[in-house]
C-alpha cells in the first residue's frame, strides 16, 4: 500500500460557505419558478442560520421549505426545476452533514470528499433514470389491480429497508 501525501487542504469554514452558496442557488430556482420575494427573504434568513449552525434544526426547514413552495406554486411534477431542486437539496443535505462534523478551524482535504461525491452522483443518476421512466409512463387512469399491486410492492420495499437497517446493512 502506498502512502498518500496530503497537502494543506481547505479550511473547514469553506463547507459552511458552500452551504450558503447552495442555498442561494436553491432560492434562485424557487424565484425562477414564481415564488414571491417575501417567502424567499425568509428562506435566505434560514440559509444564513443553516450556514452558521449546520447541525441545527434549520437544516430540516431549509430542505422542506422548497418542497412546500414548489407544490404551492404548482405545475408539472416532473420538470427541470424540480429535478434541479432534488439535486441541489441532496447536495445541500450532504454538505450540511459534513459541515456539522468538521470544525471551522480544521482542514479538509478534497480527496476525503471523493467517495461521498461518487455516491452522490450514483444516487442522482438513479433519480434521473426514475424521472425518465415516470415521463415515459402513459397517463390516464390506472386499473385498480395495478394500484393494489403497486401499494403492496411499495410496502414490501419499506419492510425490506427497515429489516436491512435493523440488521446493520
Amino acid at each position: 500500500m502506498t502512502a498518500v501525501e496530503l497537502r494543506g487542504g481547505l479550511p473547514g469554514w469553506v463547507l459552511r460557505g458552500a452551504v450558503g452558496l447552495q442555498g442561494l442557488a436553491i432560492a434562485a430556482v424557487l424565484y425562477a419558478e414564481g415564488v414571491t420575494v417575501a417567502p424567499l427573504g425568509l428562506y435566505v434568513v434560514l440559509i444564513g442560520v443553516t450556514a452558521a449552525i449546520p447541525a441545527s434544526a434549520a437544516v430540516a426547514l431549509v430542505i422542506a421549505y422548497p418542497a412546500v413552495a414548489i407544490v404551492v406554486v404548482g405545475g408539472a411534477p416532473v420538470r427541470p426545476a424540480v429535478l434541479a431542486l432534488v439535486a441541489l437539496l441532496h447536495l445541500l443535505h450532504l454538505t450540511c452533514a459534513y459541515a456539522a462534523l468538521i470544525p471551522t478551524r480544521s482542514r479538509i482535504h478534497p480527496k476525503a470528499l471523493r467517495t461521498p461525491a461518487l455516491r452522490y452522483l450514483a444516487v442522482q443518476g438513479g433519480v434521473l433514470v426514475l424521472a425518465v421512466v415516470v415521463l415515459l409512463l402513459p397517463g390516464g387512469r390506472t386499473a385498480a389491480a395495478v394500484e393494489v399491486i403497486g401499494l403492496v410492492c411499495a410496502a414490501g420495499l419499506v419492510v425490506g429497508a427497515v429489516a436491512l437497517m435493523r440488521r446493520g446493512g
